[in-house]
């Protein structure tokens, strides 16, 4: 047994699941301050997910979800949990955002299999896990890109940044007339993993009621995959999902609302990250979400305002210095 940096807790419950005949090594975690580990038990390895005390109900929420997601999508098999930990079978490390990059055309296909696996996940009965997506809550989180994004990591003055509220109101209103469906909230290549050709979905405890194509937009463009995809193969593969689901008409424009929203959105928490957890390789996430922002503001002309607004060119260099600079504040 080597618990290394584990905390001792959960080094405790892996005693009394496995015994004394396990190696634990750490993994390389999310946004959030979980933390994962691969532990290596006898013929078999496994995953371990840790939760210190302020996140707690975290764990909580996570295990509500698998009993609620679990017969219709496919997830890792909860093995134990106890009330800072959980014990999962191992999916390994093969992503398809890891796919995507290495093989293109496979990985295409297999965006298909993700969109079947996304549709059943949407099938699973609604539970009040999480509140639903509420317009207050879109605006809230286009606000911290005010904050992070625009005045603190881009230096835009308060005045100018809160011309940006009336637009992002707008869309928020808009968002919450989409039909509504169970959201994962973060369905993206990087938390399908590919186990044996097989997609498995982890990070769910999130999930919560929301627009029909939120996770859609997450899937075919979050963290730069849009490069990679191209634009014909997004259109082609939003037909392919509403076909398979049996989306209502006007799926483009949702798709691009919701898409606008969330990129948006997740250039506040990749300049938040940078500046609050040091956490600077979120960085390189923000030109290719930019691309995203653009890509919205063609097809939703309305909002096209939001440009002059938004600072959307975008300096690495600049960017790491600024947040250097708030350091030593």
């Amino acid at each position: 047994m080597n618990s290394g940096t584990v905390p001792e807790e959960a080094s405790a419950v892996l005693r009394e699941w496995l015994g004394e005949g396990w190696a634990i090594e750490p993994l390389a975690g999310d946004a959030s301050v979980r933390a994962y580990y691969r532990v290596r038990g006898p013929g078999q390895t496994y995953m371990l997910a840790y939760y210190p005390g302020e996140v707690r109900e975290q764990l909580r929420r996570f295990l509500d979800a698998y009993q609620l997601v679990s017969p219709h999508s496919q997830v890792p098999e909860v093995i134990r949990s106890s009330d800072c930990a959980v014990l999962q079978h191992d999916v390994g490390d093969r992503t398809l955002y890891d796919l995507l990059h290495a093989d293109r055309e496979e990985g295409l296909r297999q965006y298909r299999a993700a969109i079947e696996l996304l549709v059943g996940f949407q099938r699973a009965p609604a539970r009040e896990i999480n509140p639903p997506f509420t317009a207050g809550f879109f605006l809230a989180e286009m606000d911290m890109t005010r904050e992070y994004y625009a005045e603190k990591l881009m230096g835009v003055d308060s005045v100018t940044a809160s011309r940006l509220e009336p637009f992002f109101r707008k869309l928020s209103e808009n968002l919450v007339r989409h039909p509504y469906v169970l959201c994962h909230r973060d369905f993206h290549g990087q938390n399908l993993h590919i186990l044996n050709s097989t997609l498995y979905l982890i990070d769910y405890q999130d999930l919560r009621l929301g627009p029909d194509t939120y996770d859609l937009a997450s899937l075919l463009r979050d963290r730069g995959v849009a490069r990679l995809i191209g634009d014909e193969a997004e259109l082609e593969l939003i037909e392919y999902y509403a076909a398979r689901c049996g989306a209502p008409d006007g799926i483009r424009r949702r798709y691009f609302e919701a898409l606008l929203q969330r990129s948006i959105k997740i250039l506040g928490t990749y300049s938040k990250q940078p500046i609050a957890r040091g956490r600077l390789h979120y960085l390189e996430f923000i030109p290719p979400t930019l691309e995203s922002v653009r890509r919205c503001l063609e097809e939703l002309p309305e909002f096209a305002a939001i440009s002059d607004l938004l600072p959307m060119e975008f300096s690495m260099d600049e960017a790491r210095r600024r947040v250097e600079a708030m350091k030593e504040i």
